[in-house]
């Protein structure tokens, strides 16, 4: 396992917050990149789930953003997989959505960054 990032009090749930959130981000770039490629399409979509665990309940910021970034991601993977016998479509639908989550995911990194900065 690899070292956590230590987020004062909280220990690994913003760690791995964060680094679900970097990982996403990623899937995001590749699937902007290549809308069309079906394998990164997957990763995208493998990408987009969430786990339960994850929900930082006791953070208000970080969590009204979390929501944020979690609403997007499923509605993003409900549309991909709708689409999922056109993949014109699911590409169209890529290219125009992926912007907006990574947007909001850069916003929930910084967020995150700044709670780890704190004492």
């Amino acid at each position: 396992m690899g070292s956590l990032v230590a987020f004062g009090g909280w220990g690994p749930l913003l760690s791995r917050l964060y680094r679900k959130a970097e990982a996403l981000d990623g899937a995001c770039l590749r699937a902007w990149g290549h809308p069309r490629d079906h394998a990164v399409r997957d990763e995208l979509l493998s990408a987009l789930e969430w786990d339960s665990s994850l929900r930082p309940d006791h953070a208000p910021v970080i969590r009204e953003l979390f929501v944020e970034v979690h609403d997007q991601s499923v509605d993003l993977s409900v549309r991909i997989r709708a689409t999922s016998d056109s993949p014109e479509g699911a590409a169209r639908l890529i290219s125009d959505r992926v912007h907006g989550l990574r947007q909001r995911l850069a916003v929930l990194l910084k967020a995150l960054e700044a709670r780890r900065a704190k004492p």
